[in-house]
């Protein structure tokens, strides 16, 4: 008779997940990608100050990337990395998010990072050399939350993204 109930338990597993009841899935990690020497940071306070609505990249012309800077709503988080060589802003549209991260990673530091929007607009930076990352949200609606590495004096030697996810709702 045991055996029959522990059979039936393995066979047709019930599983109750948060979805079925309308709660958050929570969120999501991608990384950390590099080879994450030197200080490592987390702007994982500042997403409570709103969503992500704009960035800052600092690049070495044909190289490395630098330092990276996010706002959150109106406020710029403070600079992780190296503020030196190109700099880059982007502005998000009111209703645009953080969808994708692409990159690569060689050695000691993060070469390149392309971000893709909700709205299709993509924006790159560094050079494409190394080896390549995809990072995604694990839920379809999900968008970028905060990110989390290390630097060191020159440059960001790793990188992390923590994903937001969406809310689901019973049909």
């Amino acid at each position: 008779m045991m055996l029959i109930l522990l059979f039936l338990l393995f066979t047709f597993p019930v599983t109750v997940t948060a979805e079925e009841h309308g709660q958050h899935r929570g969120s999501s990690f991608s990384g950390e990608y590099g080879s994450g020497g030197g200080t490592s940071f987390t702007l994982s306070g500042e997403h409570r100050n709103g969503r992500i609505t704009g960035f800052q990249i600092y690049e070495q012309c044909g190289g490395i990337i630098h330092g990276i800077q996010f706002q959150y709503a109106h406020n710029w988080s403070d600079l992780h990395g190296y503020k030196g060589g190109l700099r880059h802003e982007i502005l998000l549209k009111s209703d645009e998010r953080i969808t994708q991260v692409l990159g690569k990673y060689y050695s000691t530091y993060i070469q390149q990072l392309i971000f893709v929007t909700n709205r299709g607009r993509i924006f790159t930076f560094g050079q494409p050399a190394g080896y390549s990352f995809n990072a995604s949200p694990h839920y379809r609606g999900g968008f970028l939350s905060y990110i989390s590495g290390h630097h060191n004096r020159y440059g960001l030697t790793g990188i992390g993204f923590h994903w937001n996810e969406p809310k689901l709702t019973k049909p």
